[in-house]
């Protein structure tokens, strides 16, 4: 009951404002202009299969051709497009959220107060994570509806897409989590906003340009592993022959990606290791938000506890 008492509290203060209301009514804009610019370059260009054609017309090479290809996958294709938007929007729009709410708190000498009541700083962490989560997750919500347009156009599998909802909302958790702990770390709003973009960032494209170093390094064993790790490249192996097709016709000289790990027998595909990876991650940034904003914590206290220990 504190902790939703904690919730309610952070959530009141975060409706107050106009950034979620604001927020909200620019994603549903967009989200329309998105699939109406979608609609209008499908009446400019169709690449739909023709026949009984499973999508792939090798040519002189042996490569599928790559309007073959998006005809067969149109769905998923514009499924992928919409869940990067709102990724995108979710790294654009979720350190705002959480970046500053300990900063604030800190300085006005709230956060002392509520750690007080709470006597849990995991308690107060989680609250702080739930508060920003829940306007985040209603900004994608508003974005979310622009999603059926995959399915209108047709060759989206629902496993595939129920899949991809699932890294998408992993991510959002992930990047909820470091703005949080930024916002434990820094000690101005601003400060905090700029190391949460840094921190994402290098989340989002540090495994991409790590692999590219190590596949030119001559290590494309190790990059193709690297790789895998991206939240944009987990997305995309969501949808296999997709992503094995775009790998043929757009990369011929690179590795093909990972799209399973080998466990033990286990083939556990890319994309829920990714998940699970990330939401490890996301719950080890929480804990380290409850250990700077308690003061005394048993972490932090050793040190001194060990000297008591020793004088006695």
């Amino acid at each position: 009951m504190r902790l939703l008492s904690l919730v309610r509290w952070e959530l009141v203060l975060t409706v107050r404002g106009l950034a979620t209301h604001l927020a909200v009514t620019l994603m549903s804009l967009a989200s329309v202009g998105l699939v109406g610019v979608g609609i209008f370059g499908l009446n400019l260009w169709s690449p739909f299969p023709t026949g009984q054609s499973i999508g792939f017309r090798p040519d002189a090479a042996g490569t599928p051709q790559l309007s073959s290809l998006l005809g067969a996958h149109r769905g998923g294709v514009a499924f992928l497009v919409l869940l990067l938007w709102l990724l995108l929007v979710a790294t654009l729009v979720g350190p705002a959220f959480g970046a500053g709410a300990i900063v604030r708190d800190r300085r006005s000498g709230r956060l002392d107060r509520v750690l007080a009541d709470a006597s849990r700083a995991d308690a107060v962490a989680i609250a702080k994570l739930l508060a920003s989560l829940i306007p985040l997750g209603i900004v994608l919500a508003a974005g979310g509806p622009s999603t059926s347009f995959a399915w209108l156009i047709g060759g989206l599998a629902t496993r595939e897409a129920m899949a991809g909802v699932a890294v998408l909302l992993v991510a959002a958790v992930l990047v909820a989590a470091i703005g949080l702990v930024c916002s434990a770390i820094a000690t101005t709003e601003v400060g905090a906003l700029v190391a949460s973009y840094f921190v994402i960032g290098g989340l989002f494209l540090g495994p991409l340009v790590a692999g590219v170093g190590l596949a030119l390094a001559g290590s494309r064993t190790a990059a193709v592993s690297v790789v895998s790790f991206d939240p944009l490249v987990a997305l995309l192996s969501v949808q296999t022959s997709l992503t094995v097709g775009l790998t043929r016709a757009l990369l011929v000289d690179w590795p093909n990606p990972r799209l399973f790990w080998l466990v033990g027998r286990v083939r556990v595909p890319v994309w829920a290791a990714d998940v699970l990876v990330y939401a490890l991650l996301a719950a080890a940034l929480v804990w380290l938000t409850s250990v700077v904003i308690e003061p005394l914590h048993p972490i932090k206290t050793w040190r001194l506890r060990r000297a008591q220990g020793v004088s006695r």
